[in-house]
């Protein structure tokens, strides 16, 4: 549960620090409603997005909500990738 915390905030706080200069979210842009992410093969979790500017993150069975903070549901999952290496998401 600790670790969860500590990706959620790592996660956070790159979703707060990093914008994007370029059109490199343009393959994201057609994302569907839910999105699976593992990263480094030993955590897999589901971002889906509700629509309303919050994402629920499921992740070893527990579930949260968290605020996009103005962020894209598709930038939001390029941040997690970015601020979690070895990340791939599908």
């Amino acid at each position: 549960m600790k670790t969860k915390k500590i990706m959620l905030m790592a996660v956070l706080f790159g979703a707060l620090s990093i914008t994007s200069c370029s059109d490199s979210n343009d393959d994201l842009e057609s994302l569907d409603d839910c999105i699976t992410c593992t990263t480094l093969l030993v955590l897999t979790s589901e971002y889906c997005d509700n629509g309303d500017g919050t994402v629920t993150v499921t992740s070893n069975g527990q579930e949260e909500t968290v605020d996009l903070q103005g962020l894209t549901f598709a930038a939001f999952i390029e941040t997690v990738k970015l601020a979690l290496p070895g990340t791939t998401c599908n």
